[in-house]
């Protein structure tokens, strides 16, 4: 007699194909299978067909005739769903190939996804939904260009040049935290030591006035993670000890953001971009974006250098100042 085990079989077949097989074995018809059940006819021929899903109660009564354990027919029955399930949204993947195309391709050549632009590389867009964490181009939209994310953070993609390549860099910040995660904070004792250590970080930032020499930017990207320069990785470990959290993350052409300042699961996000034409421009971005945490709420989104209308000129405003200070009191010419 044949042993079933559920690894064994290839799932693209409802497990009423297995059944009939089985069936054929033990010199059984459908009718006769209907009748040992309970069942009519018609019930025993769905679930052969695939029609009607295998519940716990069918497996039990398929073990007691079958002698095939009712956990099999369930996993079976469940390994059927999950490929159906797959198909659906890959069908629906295929039916929106520009959304698929909209987003940039350096999301590939890092290696952030795989779209197939090589061998063995997903061709659907699935690795775009797990990227972003969504289970459809419509849940995507949802979340950065309606309601979710306006809602969460009071700004919306919608009017933003390229949405696509926004939400990317914004994601990846998000994954890059995921991945080292911190302590959730309160916002008013993260204020009081960003107060106390203030001078600190203004005299890394005098001590670090300048690019390495022939030094173009601030990470190097491998698959695993943004490599930070040493003098970024010491301004990391100073804001960390505070109860900030600073990346810095490969933008795009077509998204040129500076920087953004958010709460990201209880802990103060500072998001900066990775290329800069001097480090000048870097402090300023930082003591622009360090302001946020100092005076502005949890509840939002600062992205600088993207022209979004819920970004308050008003806090922009007291932003720059304050990084205006920071800069002349390390010394930089302003």
């Amino acid at each position: 007699m044949q042993v079933y085990r559920c690894d064994e079989l290839a799932y693209v077949t409802p497990p009423g194909r297995t059944l009939s097989e089985k069936l054929e074995e033990m010199g059984l018809d459908a009718n006769d299978l209907a009748a040992r059940m309970g069942y009519t006819p018609k019930a025993v021929n769905d679930i052969l067909q695939g029609n009607c899903r295998i519940t716990p109660e069918v497996a039990f009564s398929l073990e007691v005739i079958t002698e095939i354990p009712a956990s099999f027919w369930l996993r079976r029955q469940i390994a059927y769903d999950e490929y159906l399930a797959r198909e659906y949204v890959k069908a629906s993947l295929d039916n929106q190939p520009l959304w698929r195309k909209s987003f940039p391709e350096e999301l590939d050549v890092r290696g952030w996804v795989r779209r197939g632009k090589i061998e063995g590389d997903d061709k659907s867009g699935l690795s775009l939904l797990k990227f972003f964490a969504v289970a459809s181009p419509q849940a995507w939209d949802g979340y950065y260009k309606k309601a979710q994310l306006k809602v969460a953070f009071r700004i919306s993609l919608a009017e933003v040049k390229d949405p696509y390549a926004t939400s990317a860099w914004i994601r990846r910040g998000e994954i890059l935290s995921d991945r080292d995660p911190m302590e959730k904070q309160e916002q008013i004792p993260v204020r009081k030591r960003l107060k106390a250590a203030l001078p600190e970080i203004i005299a890394f930032a005098a001590a670090n006035k300048t690019l390495p020499k022939h030094e173009k930017r601030i990470t190097y990207w491998t698959p695993e993670a943004d490599v930070v320069d040493d003098c970024m990785t010491g301004l990391q470990k100073l804001c960390r000890k505070i109860g900030i959290r600073v990346l810095f993350v490969q933008n795009f052409k077509s998204a040129p953001i500076h920087g953004m300042y958010r709460w990201y699961k209880d802990v103060p996000l500072i998001q900066l971009h990775d290329r800069f034409k001097d480090r000048a421009t870097m402090w300023f971005t930082f003591f622009h974006e360090l302001a946020h945490v100092l005076y502005h709420g949890k509840k939002g989104i600062c992205l600088q250098n993207i022209e979004i209308t819920h970004n308050h000129p008003e806090k922009e405003d007291e932003a720059n100042c304050f990084a205006q200070k920071c800069m002349v009191d390390a010394g930089f010419e302003m």
